[in-house]
């Protein structure tokens, strides 16, 4: 049986709110005969609280065992507010990631980009034990800093250079964003290296969602409530929209803009949105049964024209959702093909509500067909079993070479 270790600082299982792409991908690699650990910390992302332990004195490995795919949850030091305490989270786990013991030796080692140290901390693992590395390209490093206005600081060159070395070093680099690809070689990454497994939704979870006739439409977005994310576009658009009775907004997540965004809401009034926390991935087929369409939504940044994949847009499409979007490029084109929404003209409030207003126009049926045809693209496109299957291939095209040579 291969093994695999995949490191993701951020990864969470079923029963927690967050991306569960590491856990879906990994149970399919277990039913194709591998063995996969998950090394993740279980200090949530976005709750700042700890899922299995008392507190922080607590530093012990704790290893658990879920559908398949084993979980060895890593102490990471906590922090509240974005300062210099999450840099500090962020090393912490990466020095425990750099400390494994070697009886935890795989065959392959993935590291993916949250943020860049706890992908080091992998690759230089991997070069300890004389592994294959994969460096896993969720977020491009240090472009994410540009587009949440960072400046070409110190901070920023250096950032930069790690994250080169991890590309030199990659015997394979997965990318969620066909565009990211694009982008890294354009730059001078070999093309050969470059492996294309977006994000994606495991479409049995969603089964057949029935959806009664109802005088109100809602709309629902999942996921970060933070700076990036253009939730005060959804606003300006439930504002533009607050004497329209049968549109309605529910905003479910968390995340350091959240206070703000319930602050403005009650501020003006908005009657017509609702804010919820975030559910775990089980929970998600019952909370988006209970919408009519998705947002998907980002503020206006270039990066997010090419480089992101977005968890949000295939759990809409698998839950047959038709889908509002103002993300242009990629995600828009993703939309396009499915035939499943409107694209609003740019990230503004005001085309967020027209594209709304025309999504709300089309009579219930024809938004059911857009909701089914946006099913049938994402099972044939991003379900989890086409893309651990992609996934699969090169994993274990990687441990055959090793074992050539």
């Amino acid at each position: 049986m291969p093994s695999l270790l995949w490191v993701n600082h951020f990864a969470v299982g079923p029963g927690e709110g967050g991306g569960t792409r590491h856990f879906e991908l990994g149970r399919e690699l277990a039913r194709r005969g591998w063995g996969v650990t998950v090394a993740a910390s279980d200090l949530n992302l976005h709750t700042r609280r700890y899922a299995r332990r008392a507190g922080p004195g607590d530093r012990r490995p704790i290893d658990e065992a879920i559908e398949g795919v084993r979980f060895r949850w890593l102490w990471a030091a906590p922090y509240e507010r974005n300062d210099w305490r999450r840099a500090r989270n962020w090393l912490s786990f990466s020095f425990r990631v750099w400390r494994l013991p070697r009886s935890e030796r795989p065959d392959v080692v993935i590291g993916s980009s949250p943020h860049l140290f706890a992908a080091l901390a992998a690759e230089r693992l991997a070069a300890r034990w004389g592994l294959p590395f994969v460096f896993e390209v969720r977020d491009l490093w240090p472009e994410t800093l540009s587009a949440a206005g960072g400046r070409r600081s110190p901070g920023y060159v250096a950032l930069e250079k790690i994250a080169w070395r991890l590309y030199r070093r990659a015997s394979r680099i997965v990318v969620l964003a066909r565009g990211s690809a694009d982008y890294l070689a354009e730059r001078g990454v070999p093309r050969e290296k470059l492996v294309h497994v977006p994000n994606g939704v495991d479409v049995s979870a969603f089964g057949a969602i029935q959806r009664p006739p109802r005088p109100t439409l809602t709309l629902v977005y999942t996921g970060a409530h933070g700076p990036l994310n253009g939730l005060d576009a959804v606003l300006d658009a439930a504002e533009r929209l607050r004497d329209r009775a049968d549109l309605r907004f529910l905003l479910v997540g968390d995340g350091p803009a959240k206070a703000a965004l319930v602050a403005d809401a009650e501020r003006r009034g908005l009657a017509n949105v609702e804010f919820r926390a975030s559910v775990p991935k089980q929970a998600m087929p019952a909370l988006l049964a209970e919408a009519d369409a998705g947002l998907m939504v980002l503020r206006d940044v270039p990066l997010f024209s090419f480089g992101v994949s977005p968890n949000k847009l295939f759990d809409y499409l698998g839950a047959g959702l038709p889908v509002v979007c103002n993300v242009p490029g990629e995600v828009a084109e993703m939309v396009r093909d499915a035939g499943a929404g409107e694209q609003a003209a740019d990230a503004s409030g005001a085309a967020l509500a027209d594209a709304i207003v025309r999504l709300a126009a089309h009579a219930a049926d024809e938004r059911a067909r857009m909701g089914e045809r946006g099913r049938a693209w994402v099972a044939g496109e991003h379900d989890r079993p086409v893309l651990a299957d992609r996934l699969d291939g090169m994993l274990r095209s990687l441990v055959a070479d090793r074992a050539a040579g």
